[in-house]
């Protein structure tokens, strides 16, 4: 009797590690409130947890363990009422807040094998259910880290390549003043390095002491403008570290920056629009109304200047081109994108937040898969 109910009992235990093996606990950050202003975790987002039971997943879709995910400036963008017009929508109220990031599959479909990593818009969450639409297979390079895919190696490389050689009329010259603003994030970073590799003067724009501090000495630019600065206007920096006008204007920001440097363009002159992160926050950018255009425009016919702007994925004729580019300049080191890393789906929130108090330089990324104890703010590496 005895041997028969430890049986029974070994066999119950084996039945319920079973049952627990196809259930995964999954923590989501959702859209709680359409922000009105700045994003405020606690107030506009809320983290979730769910079971997810694997044999409920359908077969067309994949079940993913999210392994990382990059902090983006497009996300706010997605987190209005009114749908942006370049990055869409978030889905709404208690919907998941998206964030590209990469993963392994643990339930795979007709596409993509079970075991294998995947990138894409996964969201925020530990776990994350989606069809096989804008998933493709993440390629790990020789003695590249996986984060560098997020960054130099990902959309913020590309984003710079396209905007400083392929959407301009012409790629910034040798010894021509280059203006970067928000020159210490992740794309303008690494734009500003390779106006650098073209020969160029490079200015940075950035906000605070330390990051102006990271402009002049890693990344070596010839001088930064700091727009938080209460002794000088942005005008006058500019003014001091361009006395012969500006050839070539990368813009990550819009706003007051943007003004400021149209009316010191240089005859000739291109000015490429990236972004508006100044518009983002407020929310401005979904209301056009509201957004604050460059009043200085006709700078550009007195200069006969140009002034173009681009959406990266109405390029991706030219992603091979680039990723050729970045990791050519990435495995000898003549590229760099500092990354600071946070742990745990638990900090996305905080650094969305982060990311538009300019808390960070260069890449912002959450790590899934390892403890707090090797993170936090010092937890910055190239």
């Amino acid at each position: 009797m005895g041997n028969i109910l430890g049986s029974t009992s070994v066999t119950s235990v084996l039945a319920k590690a079973q049952v627990a093996s196809h259930l995964y606990q999954n923590k989501k950050w959702i859209l709680k409130n359409h922000p009105e202003g700045k994003f405020n975790a606690l107030r506009d987002a809320a983290l979730v947890e769910e079971t997810i039971d694997i044999s409920n997943v359908p077969d067309d879709k994949v079940l993913i363990e999210v392994e990382a995910l990059s902090v983006d400036a497009f996300v706010r963008t997605m987190l209005d009422k009114t749908e942006n017009n370049a990055h869409g929508s978030s889905g709404g109220i208690g919907q998941t807040i998206p964030a590209l990031g990469y993963g392994k599959i643990i339930k795979g479909n007709n596409k993509f094998k079970k075991g294998t990593t995947v990138t894409g818009l996964l969201g925020a969450n530990s776990y994350a259910i989606l069809d096989s639409t804008g998933l493709t297979s993440f390629v790990q390079l020789p003695r590249a880290k996986p984060t560098a895919s997020l960054g130099l190696l990902g959309i913020s490389g590309i984003a710079a390549y396209v905007g400083m050689f392929v959407s301009p009329s012409k790629c910034p010259q040798k010894g021509e003043t280059v203006v970067i603003s928000a020159a210490a994030g992740a794309v303008g970073c690494i734009a500003a390095q390779m106006a650098k590799r073209c020969g160029s003067r490079v200015i940075g724009v950035a906000g605070g002491p330390v990051k102006n501090k990271f402009l002049l000495e890693e990344l070596k630019l010839d001088g930064a403008v700091d727009y938080k600065c209460t002794d000088r206007t942005i005008g006058e920096q500019l003014d001091e570290l361009c006395p012969n006008g500006i050839d070539f204007f990368f813009d990550n920001v819009g706003g007051e920056v943007l003004d400021e440097v149209l009316q010191r363009i240089a005859l000739h002159s291109r000015i490429v629009i990236c972004g508006a992160v100044s518009h983002y926050d407020s929310g401005n950018i979904n209301k056009k109304t509201l957004i604050q255009g460059p009043s200085h425009y006709i700078k550009l016919a007195e200069m006969s200047s140009s002034m173009t702007g681009f959406n990266m994925m109405h390029y991706t004729k030219n992603f091979l081109s680039a990723f050729r580019y970045l990791a050519w300049n990435y495995y000898r080191g003549n590229i760099v994108c500092p990354e600071q890393v946070e742990p745990k789906i638990d900090s996305f929130g905080n650094c969305l937040e982060m990311l538009f108090a300019g808390g960070h330089c260069g890449r912002l990324i959450v790590d899934l898969t390892t403890a707090d104890a090797n993170f936090g703010a010092s937890a910055v590496r190239s």
